[in-house]
């Protein structure tokens, strides 16, 4: 039975019309971004296996979509995927904060079935560009049975990742969307079959305690900041983000998780206060945070090996439903 999906259109390289077939920089700031409907008419044989039904969200950079974006996404595939008359979610969006959208409706969308998020490193029209061929495998990987209970994943460069793991590692090779740790999920095989090597694992979508949250009157989350160590670094970003009314920091500490005494000493003011911390680090091969007992008596939060963005998205999301501290230990443990 030929199956059913929604293409919603957010924007990105993958939908933008370029300038000419050598600009690989310029459409960045001066290229049209089309709309859904356009963007699929560039793909006449999209629809050869699966019938596509157009949504358009918006014709977005990246750069500009932010947490009211998150929230409207995920309530409407959530009631998309409700309806039985789809069978799989495809979203477009551009790569420079794919990952992070994609996390969230890994983490809030209420189904099991498949949502696969793709993008794109050069505009359709370029030489060599990657459009085409990640359209299709997304909608190729979408219609696929096996990739029913994988969650939200990422489609790019006849790779399957899930939203879980992935990060952009690269700024224009099309083998930009890496999963370090865990490994991506799968492929698509030059035969256009898929086949995945793992599951997704860990908690998400239906089976995540966040699903709830989209559900809130709300189109915010409560403010969680970034703030990098460095040699030498002080407590002045930190202070100045708890001064704005941070609820969360996320620290990116240097592996294997420590800091500067400075940044140490403003940390520890911070939870003092009530702000919840989480210490990640820059190793982007073995991120994981073991969770010891120093940082357990400062009420430190130990990373696990998600990247220190989707941390932050993790501690919004448990900060929203106004968890306890040791609430949000059991949440880093079990997502």
């Amino acid at each position: 039975m030929t199956k059913r999906i929604a293409f919603i259109g957010t924007g990105g390289t993958l939908s933008n019309a370029g300038t000419s077939p050598t600009d690989y920089l310029s459409y960045l700031d001066v290229g049209k971004v089309l709309d859904a409907r356009s963007v699929l008419d560039m793909h006449p044989h999209a629809q050869d296996n699966a019938h596509i039904d157009v949504i358009d969200f918006g014709s977005l950079r990246s750069k500009w979509i932010g947490v009211g974006h998150w929230i409207k996404l995920s309530r409407l595939v959530t009631q998309l995927l409700k309806d039985d008359e789809y069978d799989a979610v495809v979203l477009s969006h551009g790569t420079g904060t794919l990952e992070e959208t994609a996390f969230f409706l890994h983490m809030t969308v209420d189904s099991d079935k498949p949502v696969v998020i793709v993008g794109a490193q050069r505009p359709p029209v370029t030489l060599g560009s990657d459009a085409r061929t990640n359209f299709l495998d997304a909608i190729t990987v979408a219609a696929s049975p096996a990739s029913i209970g994988q969650g939200v994943m990422v489609v790019m460069d006849r790779t399957i990742h899930s939203a879980r793991d992935v990060t952009k590692a690269g700024n224009h090779v099309l083998n930009a969307m890496q999963s370090f740790v865990r490994g991506p999920l799968g492929v698509v095989r030059a035969d256009g079959t898929v086949e995945f090597y793992r599951s997704s694992g860990k908690r998400h979508t239906c089976n995540s305690e966040f699903k709830s949250v989209t559900d809130l009157n709300s189109e915010n989350l409560p403010r969680v900041d970034i703030v990098s160590a460095y040699t030498e670094a002080d407590g002045v970003a930190i202070d100045a983000f708890v001064g704005s009314g941070a609820e969360g920091i996320v620290i990116i500490g240097f592996a294997p998780g420590t800091a500067t005494a400075k940044l140490d000493a403003s940390m520890d003011q911070a939870t003092a206060k009530g702000i919840e911390i989480v210490l990640a680090t820059r190793a982007s091969m073995d991120p994981y945070v073991v969770q010891r007992n120093s940082l357990s008596e400062r009420k430190l939060i130990a990373n696990t090996d998600i990247t220190p963005q989707n941390a932050r998205t993790l501690l919004q999301l448990c900060l929203t439903l106004k968890y306890t501290h040791e609430r949000i230990l059991k949440v880093f443990n079990e997502y």
